[in-house]
């Protein structure tokens, strides 16, 4: 679209917009995306048979959801504590006259999250309850663990929002995405605990759980794309309902009132704030999913897009009503497309709203 306002009402969480668009003089280059790093033991470092049979031991004991002491799903529940919900802890199991069992004297008749957490840490929460030694009674729970939840005044909350979950099961990654790498880096033949471990290491602006599952989506789309068959909507929606969003802050003209962060990502071309122009870093490296949507808008575009339509940037949003707003660095049209099952969504557009001097209507 040209000099256009477009106001985006898409409120379903499986919805996604894609918008293949120019940014002025520039191209889009696609290369293959960095290897994984590998691990270097360092030199003159011997290590004896007991170490090495220790070491085994700990690597067949840290399996999928039961690093750092605690399993998944304790995080899971724990995370999405409240204040008030309601606990009973066990008599004493601690050792008499250690510091643990004073310190569990303290917090052993709490009644809620709340009083329990005024003497003791988030970390005994998960301790006691997978001994057994705390019981949940009922009483209100979070949706969503604290990490992933909106800001909120209740102090039990703030401190849980600091929780992270074992290695390669981040509970800031929502449950169901995480369900869903599951499966399939077992159908990928995949390590997902290795990919999340060594995603933690890359010195880039993703965290680890994006990252994750951006290389998940990157293996699915190399997987359709080396089929050779025809890239309809499904094939696309079903490779960025894996593809991970970060919260992005900087659309300010399209977050919706009251929202700070929204699900929108950039692939190709970025005009930056000093005028110079730079190849967003996703799109070379997930290279894959690159290939597939545009691959996917060539051969689907339709009759009423022209054979020689180009494009230097693709747009993703996902799950939010966009503000009405009027692009500024676009050069000629925009191709847009509302995918995935939803309702009550809608694309709005004014073709001839013409806010700038010179531009033809």
């Amino acid at each position: 679209r040209r000099g256009s306002s477009s106001s985006h009402l898409l409120p379903s969480w499986c919805c996604t917009e894609i918008c293949c668009r120019v940014v002025r003089c520039c191209s889009v280059c696609v290369g293959m995306a960095p290897k994984t790093p590998t691990k270097i033991a360092a030199s003159g470092v011997k290590k004896d048979a007991g170490s090495v049979k220790k070491e085994t031991a700990n690597r067949e004991h840290s399996k999928r959801g039961t690093g750092l002491k605690f399993n998944a799903e304790s995080y899971d529940l724990i995370s999405r504590f409240t204040g008030e919900t309601r606990i009973e802890y066990a008599p004493n199991p601690k050792t008499p006259g250690s510091k643990s069992f004073d310190r569990y004297a303290k917090y052993q008749k709490a009644k809620t999250v709340a009083e329990a957490l005024k003497h003791c840490k988030p970390a005994d929460l998960l301790w006691e309850y997978e001994r057994g030694y705390l019981k949940v009674l009922g009483g209100p729970m979070a949706d969503v663990p604290a990490c992933m939840a909106p800001p909120s005044s209740d102090p039990v909350i703030k401190i849980l929002a600091k929780f992270r979950g074992p290695n390669g099961c981040s509970i800031k990654m929502d449950p169901e995405v995480r369900k869903k790498l599951a499966v399939l880096a077992q159908e990928f033949g995949m390590d997902l605990d290795k990919i999340h471990e060594e995603a933690g290491k890359q010195c880039n602006s993703e965290s680890a759980d994006i990252q994750t599952a951006r290389i998940m989506a990157n293996e699915m789309a190399r997987r359709k794309l080396e089929t050779g068959k025809h890239l309809g909507d499904k094939d696309v929606v079903e490779v960025l309902s894996v593809w991970g969003f970060p919260e992005n802050d900087t659309r300010q003209n399209v977050l919706p009132e009251g929202v700070k962060t929204v699900h929108s990502d950039t692939l190709g071309v970025l005009r930056m704030r000093d005028g110079t122009y730079r190849i967003f870093d996703p799109t070379t490296r997930y290279e894959h999913v690159t290939k597939l949507l545009c691959q996917w808008f060539l051969t689907n575009k339709g009759s009423n897009i022209p054979e020689d339509f180009a494009f230097t940037g693709i747009n993703i949003n996902h799950n939010y009503a966009g503000r009405r707003h009027r692009d500024n660095g676009n050069e000629g049209p925009s191709a847009i497309k509302a995918i995935g099952s939803f309702s009550g969504g809608q694309l709005d557009y004014f073709p001839l709203d013409v806010k700038k001097p010179g531009r033809p209507q």
